[in-house]
């Protein structure tokens, strides 16, 4: 049974200001917990079923500090969920790693993307369509909300996102494409450029954000074949680009 201060100290890793004093995050569900405990993450603590304790691989369990069997009702008390799942993982957050970039790579600038359903969508797309990177601004939420990492399904383990402050840009290759979603800009479906850069997604309702409009080289658009419809959100309209992107760099 967990005592009154842990449970305190696990519920406080919910906020952001002790997950990031403790430089940890919590995991919770039976797959994003079972591909952390092995993975080259850093678990510390482990508070799980019976069930899924005994399904876990003995040597990976073994390098885990502390490991705590529980009770669905015993784990619903440190769950960020409206219903608690089997498992929950405690982590240290990894440093993040100096940016590396290829000619012909495809990466994604995240521009003030502060609903975290969003980030972990993209961060899945991000997998998905096999980036060669994904960053983040510093207004983005971090990727480290318990709520990103449950909407990115686990695939924040294999494909981290990188926080950059404003000397990104200038240590970006001078050759490097970098792309903004704009009304002005070129016609997605017709564009001939290749399908390689950076592509910024910025927030729906602000848009993109002015000190980034310099580093700007080239701008593309989804044509809407409805006019009048409401723009598309983030994560939708990531999608759709990357989606064709992906056509063109391997299909096409």
């Amino acid at each position: 049974m967990l005592s009154k201060n842990r449970i305190r100290e696990l519920q406080s890793l919910h906020q952001k200001k002790f997950r990031q004093k403790d430089n940890l995050f919590i995991a919770e569900g039976r797959k994003i917990v079972s591909e952390l405990v092995n993975s080259s993450f850093s678990v510390t603590q482990l508070y799980a079923t019976s069930e899924f304790i005994n399904a876990q691989n003995i040597s990976q369990i073994k390098r885990i500090e502390v490991v705590e069997e529980l009770t669905l009702e015993e784990l619903q008390k440190i769950s960020n969920l409206q219903q608690a799942q089997d498992a929950l993982a405690v982590c240290k957050t990894p440093e993040d790693s100096e940016p590396v970039f290829k000619a012909d790579g495809l990466y994604l600038f995240l521009d003030s993307i502060r609903d975290p359903g969003n980030l972990g969508t993209l961060i899945r797309l991000s997998e998905w369509f096999n980036l060669d990177g994904i960053f983040l601004s510093q207004d983005c939420v971090e990727w480290t909300n318990p709520k990103v990492i449950q909407a990115s399904m686990g695939s924040f383990i294999r494909m981290q996102p990188i926080s950059v402050g404003e000397d990104f840009w200038t240590s970006i290759p001078k050759d490097l494409s970098v792309i903004s979603a704009d009304l002005d800009g070129d016609n997605l479906y017709t564009d001939s450029n290749p399908p390689q850069g950076i592509l910024i997604i910025s927030s729906e309702s602000h848009g993109l954000s002015s000190d980034l409009k310099e580093f700007v080289n080239r701008k593309i658009h989804i044509p809407a074949v409805k006019k009048g419809a409401e723009s598309l959100n983030a994560a939708i309209a990531a999608s759709i680009i990357l989606s064709d992107f992906t056509r063109r760099r391997h299909w096409q």
